[in-house]
């Protein structure tokens, strides 16, 4: 397929990725001359009519739509027996590839995709299109971190007329809603499902729910509730917590009733603003258990009993067994038999008693060394020493290793650095790195967590890493479009939203007039945090030169007359250009002037009909 060009206009340069039904390439438009990407149906499935209609449904749901985070179409179209759709190309990677490469990624980072996404996916939802796959695989994160929602193989509009395909459950399994495991019928609230799945992969690495089988994982997706890893639970914010449950709660009305909510609760996240979440479960029983008492345990004073005859002979038999023992351990000696005491420095203590029991000496521990550089439990020295005569039955005394010394790690988490220190220091143990992190709980230069925690047992000396608190963090706001404003337009519309003009660039161009902005160094939609330094571009002319186009429009005849009005947004702005009275049925010819590249709409008694690309 390299090499091709369809509809005499998309060279296909090379395959940049593949899915189910489409394979991807990279293409260049030889109209306007801009990389784009093409998706193709593949051959197998472009001659099954359902197929072909699922990917004409995606294209005119799609098309829909124009926001910066999700990936534009361009143009749809079909060559011979090639249906295809041309879409924008956004150099980056998915979020799947910085899962796998950088998780648990960021708490900040991972927010802030997921604010993202929820400005796309919301977008959507309000012009009628749920996406039903939302993935890390479908997130396109730019090199300036600006996030794309793709791929919408399986959007469908949401009309009164259903459009199924063949019955099957869409969706990916590790992310799929309850919902749409059981084949019920989807809403907004699935993409929010999805998306909190996607959320929970992000800060702890892993997928809410796994197994060999898909069709397990679909089942756990319909039976068990989520929970996060111990280990994690001490790092992502209890608030996070909730925000990502209540996402994925298994019936749709306890979830977020819009993604534009849960865009809310996660800048309120970073406000620090308090939201409790109740997390309802109404698939197990409480259960109640009930308080132990004391009640049918009788205490009562020993009594005094006459001894029996078997207690007697038992007491007979221990008194034979311990003058046995006494005549076994000091029978040698009595007569005077010696041996030589062993070397038993080094040797486990299990080991070392062994050694002295063969020979009829006993082992004594008088104490244990601290700080000894033998393993714990090994005998550091003896007396009598090695070599001496001894009679049997002598006491052999030992000192035994305890190992280097052990300090519990005390609990760091809560009090400032300054505490830390001295805590630490009366432990024998020392501060370790330290880093910084904003924080919604705990309030500037507190600790917010330790590492090793707290508890642990660790050698004397040792090191505690510790993540201290930098206070609230700044609010986020989203970087918007300024490219074609007016210098101070632009410049305006920064201050408002709490942004700073750092410098001015000034170019030479034919694209946009004097003092229009033609650059920022940060793309729109992305979040910033307020306070933040930004560089514009700025043209010094000379500006487009006029241009001319013609419209040819065809009037229906659902009316008796149209109002036809022209409005054109190009280089200078927008403007109406056309207002004019005629006839049902009439093609009229209107010449349209503009400046540099824009867009024509037309629209009849006031609804928009069409829209012309004026290049």
């Amino acid at each position: 397929m390299v090499g091709t060009v369809l509809g005499e206009r998309y060279e296909l340069l090379e395959k940049t990725g593949e899915g189910g039904m489409a394979v991807v390439y990279k293409a260049r438009d030889r109209v306007l001359g801009r990389i784009v990407a093409v998706k193709i149906l593949k051959e197998e499935f472009s001659k099954d009519i359902s197929f072909v209609n699922k990917f004409r449904t995606e294209a005119q749901a799609a098309a829909k739509l124009s926001h910066p985070n999700i990936v534009n179409i361009y143009d749809v179209g079909q060559d011979k027996d090639i249906y295809y759709i041309v879409l924008e190309f956004v150099e980056g990677c998915t979020l799947k590839e910085i899962i796998d490469r950088e998780a648990p990624l960021d708490i900040k980072k991972a927010v802030d995709i997921t604010i993202m996404v929820c400005d796309g996916i919301h977008h959507a939802h309000e012009r009628g299109i749920i996406h039903k796959d939302i993935k890390p695989h479908n997130i396109l994160v730019t090199s300036n971190g600006l996030v794309k929602v793709a791929d919408f193989g399986i959007a469908q509009a949401v009309s009164k007329k259903t459009i199924t395909f063949g019955g099957n459950v869409l969706g990916s399994v590790q992310y799929i809603s309850p919902e749409q495991a059981k084949g019920e019928p989807v809403s907004r609230k699935t993409d929010i499902y999805s998306l909190g799945c996607v959320l929970y992969e992000m800060l702890t690495g892993k997928v809410p729910f796994d197994a060999e089988s898909p069709i397990t994982v679909a089942l756990r997706h319909i039976h068990d509730e989520p929970s996060f890893p111990e280990k994690m639970t001490q790092i992502i914010p209890m608030e996070l917590q909730e925000i990502v449950l209540k996402a994925m709660a298994k019936i749709p009305a306890y979830r977020f009733s819009t993604a534009e909510e849960m865009r809310n609760a996660l800048i309120s996240f970073y406000q620090g603003r308090k939201t409790n979440y109740v997390l309802s479960n109404d698939y197990d029983d409480t259960i109640i258990i009930p308080p132990i008492s004391n009640e049918g345990i009788e205490y009562g004073s020993m009594k005094k009993r006459r001894m029996r005859p078997q207690a007697v002979i038992l007491i007979i038999a221990a008194v034979i067994g311990l003058l046995s023992g006494i005549f076994y351990v000091l029978g040698d000696g009595l007569f005077g038999q010696e041996v030589e005491v062993p070397n038993i420095v080094g040797m486990d203590s299990k080991d070392a008693k062994e050694k002295l029991d063969e020979l009829g000496l006993k082992m004594v521990v008088l104490s244990e060394d601290v700080n000894s550089d033998l393993e714990p439990g090994k005998v550091v020295s003896q007396n009598p020493p090695s070599g001496m005569k001894v009679k049997k039955g002598r006491e052999i005394e030992v000192v035994l290793s305890k190992g280097t010394a052990v300090a519990k790690v005390p609990i760091l988490v809560g009090v400032s650095l300054a505490d830390a220190k001295i805590k630490l220091a009366n432990a024998n143990l020392k501060l370790g790195k330290v880093e910084e992190e904003y924080d919604t709980k705990y309030s500037e230069g507190i600790i917010i967590s330790q590492s090793p925690k707290s508890g642990t047992r660790i050698e004397e000396g040792s090191k505690v890493d510790v993540l201290v608190s930098k206070g609230q963090p700044p609010e986020r706001v989203k970087m918007p479009n300024l490219v074609g404003l007016n210098f101070n337009d632009a410049k305006k519309k920064l201050e408002d939203i709490g942004l700073l003009l750092n410098n001015v660039v000034e170019e030479e161009s034919d694209q946009y007039f004097t003092d229009q902005v033609i650059g920022q160094d940060t793309e729109p939609g992305v979040m910033v945090e307020k306070g933040s330094s930004i560089t514009l571009t700025v043209s010094k002319g000379p500006g487009p030169s006029a241009q001319t186009k013609a419209l040819e429009i065809n009037l229906p005849l659902d009316q008796d007359y149209y109002r036809v009005v022209i409005e054109v947004n190009d280089a200078k702005g927008k403007r109406e250009v056309y207002n004019q009275l005629h006839q049902a049925g009439e093609t009229i010819f209107i010449g349209v002037s503009y400046f540099g590249i824009g867009k024509a709409d037309v629209y009849l008694n006031g609804k928009h009909y069409r829209a012309y690309d004026l290049n």
